[in-house]
């Protein structure tokens, strides 16, 4: 392969996301759900900031890079919080964000999509599955989705009779598309 190839296929590559619509969040929701004692505990982070380039016809060229400040997580009770901030838990001191970014997006059904993200928390990267929909109304949207996931696969917490490891989380940005410039 000739030198000047590789950088050809990159340029195209950056030119064909850049070409995707721009979505700004206007708001975002970012809730989980774990079972503590028999009992859901639901829950919530804040301080999200997002990129969000995708197009819902050519979902394999768009891109999601997204991430929630980890010190705001909020399971009702302040003591149980500031339990969650500290080292065995998100270790905020540490890690202060957690983020997603797409690896690759594809059409699931009509206004339904499925996207493989790199996961990260407290440093431990994975895969993860991510249906969503994507619906939109002139210049606004909204992206939805639901997944699950061990708690510790990311070495948040240890083993426990009385917490579940699944954890499930829901997502919900209300966006509205950028001009481009």
């Amino acid at each position: 392969m000739k030198p000047a190839v590789p950088f050809l296929m990159l340029l195209t590559l950056c030119e064909a996301l850049h070409a995707q619509p721009q979505w700004q969040v206007d708001s975002a929701s970012v809730a989980f759900e774990i079972t503590n004692a028999g009992l859901p505990v639901h829950g919530t982070f804040a301080g999200l900031e997002a990129d969000v380039r995708f197009d819902p016809d050519d979902p394999a060229h768009s891109a999601i890079l997204a991430s929630v400040d980890a010190s705001t997580v909020d399971a009702g009770i302040g003591l149980r919080n500031k339990h969650l901030r500290k080292r065995d838990y998100f270790y905020v001191n540490r890690y202060p964000r957690i983020r997603v970014e797409s690896m690759h997006i594809e059409q699931a059904g009509a206004d339904a999509y499925l996207g493989t993200f790199l996961l990260d928390v407290k440093g431990v990267q994975r895969e993860v599955a991510v249906p969503f929909t994507f619906t939109s109304h002139d210049r606004n949207g909204r992206l939805s989705g639901t997944f699950t996931i061990n708690r510790l696969d990311f070495g948040v917490g240890e083993s426990s009779l009385i917490l579940a490891n699944d954890v499930t989380l829901s997502v919900i940005l209300d966006v509205s598309r950028q001009d481009p410039r």
